[in-house]
């Protein structure tokens, strides 16, 4: 009983102090390099295309770091990991490296197999899987249910780009219209998060919150 109280309270503090809409925003500025990228890649490549957005990302984290300790941190203090989120989070990273190295060996398998000219929906498919896997894990050790609906848009975005594309409604295999919808939507979902967050917290300096995550 005590036990799951102490749980119960752990998950509440975290939630205040993490599940606060920033790592929403993060991701959509993430997937907008897959919705912007490929725009570019005829001008300027596969590599320089992705690696331009790497400077945005990095000034997105930059004002999201601040926004947190400007806004959330006064209000809630600065909140340490318990032992238990800590062994969360320990083997989400372990768990997420697998599911990465058994990606990079499939979307080998299948660039040796297929020929890209053929326009085959094996890639399409790892694709799926990979964000439907990754965004499910993070939804079960971060205890933050909406990751799981974001992997399933996730997943079914790339069958949707790809018939669009076939079908000459889209360019890119319909990942500029596909990923960017999914990237509005999760920001838009991440802002409403933060909004709201800030409003329950209450004002600056009212931090009720303030201690350990234990």
């Amino acid at each position: 009983m005590i036990q799951d109280e102490i749980k119960q309270a752990e998950r509440a503090t975290f939630r205040a102090a993490f599940d606060i809409g920033v790592w929403d925003i993060m991701i959509a500025s993430v997937l907008s390099m897959l919705a912007f990228a490929p725009l570019f890649s005829d001008r300027l490549g596969d590599f320089w295309s992705a690696a331009i957005f790497v400077p945005i990302l990095a000034v997105v984290y930059a004002a999201l770091w601040l926004v947190k300790q400007r806004l959330v941190v006064p209000r809630v203090g600065v909140v340490r990991l318990g032992s238990y989120r800590q062994a969360r989070l320990r083997k989400l990273s372990v768990v997420l490296l697998i599911v990465n190295v058994v990606a990079v060996v499939l979307g080998a398998f299948f660039a040796l197999r297929f020929e890209p000219a053929r326009g085959g929906l094996a890639p399409v498919m790892v694709l799926s899987l990979i964000l439907l896997v990754g965004f499910s894990l993070a939804a079960y050790f971060l205890n933050i249910p909406r990751y799981f609906l974001y992997g399933l848009l996730l997943a079914v975005a790339p069958f949707v780009g790809e018939w669009l594309w076939r079908r000459g409604y889209a360019s890119h295999h319909g990942f500029p219209v596909v990923f960017g919808t999914a990237a509005a939507v999760i920001a838009a979902v991440g802002l409403i998060t933060l909004f709201a967050r800030l409003r329950s917290l209450g004002p600056l300096g009212d931090g009720p919150l303030a201690g350990n995550d234990r």
